[in-house]
């Protein structure tokens, strides 16, 4: 018989504490909007009391903040800055910022690096030119699936039955006259994304703001992010073949130095 090591056979203990804290917290993720005692309550199937106690304690730590006129709970600054932590320290911020300052440097417009977080975009980077004042989105910034360049690539490369439990429920707000507002047109813009490694943004999300986006591959030839150059729709259409062979060839160097060792096509 062979030797098998305890850390291999003995299942992990969690305290059941910490793990309703959790379990709290996600739902904040999922919801994305307050939610009160009564609601958490609910939703977890334990009793109030129970809910209260972790909840003032999220909260007396800042994991948790209350809204004084509503009463209702949503995530606090802790959760935040535990997040952009988080990024600061991947390789793919790291070595992600030299390669978006470039393209950002290039064509004097702003690039963003976004990850898929279950069913939301979150922007994990943002290089702004020296000339552009704060504008959307910013680095901690939650943004759509169907009417951005990241969310695009990102939900491409997902696996079918990823897409279609995400899809069973999903709700194409149309922010724009461009924005892809059905079903069967951001599934045809999904294969023409699989197809071309590239997405496009023509002012779907906001009116007068184009982009171009590509994939990031880390060293499994998985996509674990996409990056996007944003700007004004004028600027972008008249430099858009120059532009998309920058977004290419970061994409594919970017990928490299993270591991990546597939071909484009």
């Amino acid at each position: 018989m062979g030797y098998q090591s305890k850390s291999m056979t003995k299942p992990r203990r969690l305290i059941q504490s910490i793990q309703r804290a959790a379990d709290i917290l996600d739902l904040f993720i999922h919801e994305n909007q307050a939610l009160g005692i009564t609601q958490i309550s609910k939703q977890l199937g334990l009793a109030k009391t129970t809910i209260q106690g972790i909840v003032q304690t999220l909260e007396a730590l800042s994991f948790l903040e209350k809204d004084p006129q509503s009463l209702k709970y949503r995530l606090g600054p802790k959760v935040f800055q535990l997040g952009m932590q988080y990024a600061a320290n991947m390789d793919l911020v790291t070595m992600g910022r030299v390669w978006m300052e470039r393209l950002s440097f290039q064509f004097r417009e702003p690039v963003n690096v976004g990850m898929l977080v279950d069913d939301k975009v979150v922007v994990l980077l943002r290089v702004d030119p020296d000339n552009q004042f704060m504008s959307y989105p910013q680095a901690g910034s939650i943004i759509p699936l169907h009417t951005t360049c990241i969310g695009k690539i990102l939900f491409a490369y997902l696996g079918e039955t990823k897409q279609m439990s995400i899809l069973s429920s999903y709700h194409f707000e149309r922010l724009t006259p461009n924005t892809i507002h059905t079903l069967p047109a951001f599934l045809e813009e999904l294969k023409r994304v699989r197809k071309e490694g590239i997405s496009f943004e023509t002012q779907e999300s906001v009116t007068g703001m184009a982009g171009i986006g590509a994939p990031i591959y880390n060293h499994t030839n998985q996509v674990i992010a996409a990056f996007t150059i944003t700007g004004d729709a004028d600027r972008i259409h008249k430099q858009r073949e120059k532009i998309i062979d920058a977004v290419h060839y970061t994409s594919l160097e970017l990928s490299r130095s993270l591991g990546y060792r597939g071909v484009f096509s």
